[in-house]
């Protein structure tokens, strides 16, 4: 027998050796995944998922698929304030899909997003492989990003799926860049590209994936062809991808990126900003404490000057300890240059929030994270792989207990709370829910100290959050029959904001109740429907009106578009049928 053919059935029981525990690595990643989410598919919509979903007419209908990519995401809520930076049409097509299997019931919206982090999780493991690293240091590497804590909001809430989508697919484009690398065959290329405009379709971040393609060929691509034959050799079926997206982009928004956010600050609050909050990041992909959904940093470096330097110093380690790091193990400065480059869209201060900071912008980045552990871990003794798999125990632990605070609005915002007392935001929310259950007391005292927090100037804060302070106050002041009072408090919320729905609305409901003049709060109601378009509370109570006024036609319609907006509210439900009723006696 010849050499040769002794070796092939040799080579064959590796490969199949190989492959069977490959296929054992992923199942556990995935029973990974499934059994740290298992608990955020019991909670309920919160935050903003009741606009983006509960409300969003445009997940309700597949004939609305087009306009998922020919308009802007928040559309749908008023088309002539949806002048933002949001482009998702990845989002709305994945909320149209959790609607087919169960309507406005919020496990199917959290399944899709276990799900799609399932995918990511998987892709993490086949891009370390790919890259070179082992199959068993690859396997701890995405166990880690597969529980990581910092996931917890991407994965657990609702309005967090443009980030794992965004994930999922930029891992994906990634993944067959590399393959191309290895292979040269142009169908991984074109493969990769499409992937690659599926991520900018789901979230802006992706846009950073052309220059962390770039790097990747420099390091893994044929050293003997010219860099420049290199570079647009590999990359121009993503410069293709990017005019559709950017065309794509320019027809629905008219523009391609905007600042909302007019903010008076010099050139070193904003530089030194950027140095603290790329600090925060490094800090929580390695540290994943203390958690919360609303991060405040001052915005001026005198209000933040300690937070600046040691931030500074987790900036400067993390770069020291990245290139000596690098000397030991080839590509780890590398992929911690590019956890910086994914970073990049978030230090667009004023086209994105007061916050600054977000803990599921770090979705992406954690790949590059990912990687240099797992290049880390292929060259590291046993005992580190030991120490690695009690992390990944401790952070499905730590994930596990972070997801119960997204299973409903009070948890999350007392959450916050514990973290960031003074937002202000947070305390208008849970003041409206404790209104709901009748509470007064508790939500007088939550409005107040919202006004108390925005007085202090420290934090950037909406001045949208005093007007839903007086509102608030007033809508108490008008349940106490406290009309002057009530009065008074919506006068000034209307003086902040003159094109308030909500302050309208109470406005008009007290001149109801106290004066009996329904003309005058019909007037009122009226101005609330124009001003809020997703107002269901304004129609209902329009109905109200009409309803008492014998006017059930008339009714009937203000309930039934009540209903159109939000499918979910009963008192407009309850009137609905009253109406109907007191129409066919």
């Amino acid at each position: 027998m010849s050499k040769t053919s002794k070796k092939k059935p040799i080579q064959s029981t590796v490969n199949r050796a190989q492959k069977s525990s490959e296929y054992w690595h992923i199942g556990l990643i995935i029973f990974l995944s499934f059994i740290t989410y298992s608990n955020a598919l019991r909670g309920s919509f919160v935050w903003d998922d009741e606009i983006q979903i509960v409300k969003n007419w445009q997940i309700r209908d597949l004939s609305h698929v087009g306009s998922a990519f020919s308009s802007a995401f928040w559309a749908f809520a008023d088309p002539e304030a949806a002048r933002t930076n949001f482009y998702r049409p990845v989002q709305t097509l994945s909320y149209m899909l959790a609607y087919q299997i169960s309507g406005l019931s919020a496990w199917s919206y959290h399944l899709v997003n276990v799900l799609f982090h399932t995918l990511a999780s998987v892709l993490i493991y086949f891009l370390c492989v790919e890259y070179g690293i082992s199959a068993g240091a690859a396997l701890l590497a995405a166990a880690i990003f597969s529980v990581h804590p910092i996931h917890s909001e991407a994965v657990s809430w609702n309005a967090g799926t443009p980030d794992v989508t965004c994930g999922a697919f930029y891992f994906g484009s990634i993944l067959l860049f590399l393959k191309y690398l290895k292979s040269s065959r142009g169908r991984w290329l074109w493969s990769a590209a499409v992937s690659f405009l599926a991520a900018c379709f789901s979230k802006e971040m992706a846009v950073t994936l052309p220059a962390v393609a770039a790097l990747i060929m420099l390091a893994k691509g044929r050293p003997q062809q010219n860099v420049f034959t290199r570079l647009v050799e590999s990359l121009w079926p993503f410069g293709a991808a990017g005019v559709v997206y950017v065309g794509a982009r320019l027809a629905a928004l008219g523009f391609l990126s905007t600042t909302h956010l007019q903010i008076r600050a010099g050139v070193l609050d904003w530089f030194t900003l950027a140095v603290r909050v790329l600090g925060q990041y490094i800090h929580y992909s390695l540290l994943p404490y203390p958690l919360t959904a609303y991060h405040l940093i001052p915005l001026h470096l005198s209000d933040r000057v300690l937070s600046t330097l040691l931030y500074t110093a987790v900036v400067t380690a993390a770069g020291m300890g990245s290139y000596m790091l690098n000397r030991r193990v080839r590509g780890v400065a590398m992929w911690g240059l590019i956890f910086v480059i994914t970073l990049i869209p978030v230090f667009n201060f004023t086209g994105i929030s007061l916050t600054f900071f977000a803990e599921r912008y770090l979705y992406i980045p954690t790949m590059a994270s990912a990687m240099m552990l797992g290049l880390l871990l292929d060259k590291s003794r046993s005992i580190a792989k030991t120490v690695t798999v009690i992390i990944v125990l401790v952070f499905a632990v730590l994930t596990f207990v972070r997801n119960k605070d997204w299973q409903s609005d009070e948890k999350l915002y007392q959450s916050i709370l514990r973290v960031h007392p003074e937002v202000a935001h947070v305390r208008n929310n849970l003041a409206g829910l404790y209104m709901k259950r009748g509470d007064d007391v508790t939500a007088r005292n939550y409005l107040e100290s919202a006004l108390h927090y925005l007085d202090s100037g420290v934090y950037l804060q909406a001045e949208n959050e005093k007007y839903r302070a007086q509102v608030g106050l007033g809508a108490l002041a008008a349940r106490s029959e406290k009309y002057a009072e009530a009065k008074d408090h919506l006068e000034k919320a209307l003086e902040i904001n003159p094109r308030g729905d909500w302050a309208y609305l109470y406005l008009g409901g007290v001149i109801m109740e106290s004066e009996g003049d329904y003309p005058k709060a019909m007037t009122n109601f009226q101005k609330a429907i124009e001003l809020g378009p997703l107002n269901e509370v304004a129609r209902d109570y329009m109905g109200v009106a009409l309803f008492n006024l014998k006017k059930y036609p008339e009714a009937i319609r203000y309930f039934q578009e009540a209903l159109k907006i939000n499918p979910t509210y009963k008192d407009a439900e309850t009137h609905l049928g009253m109406a109907a009723r007191a129409l066919a006696s």
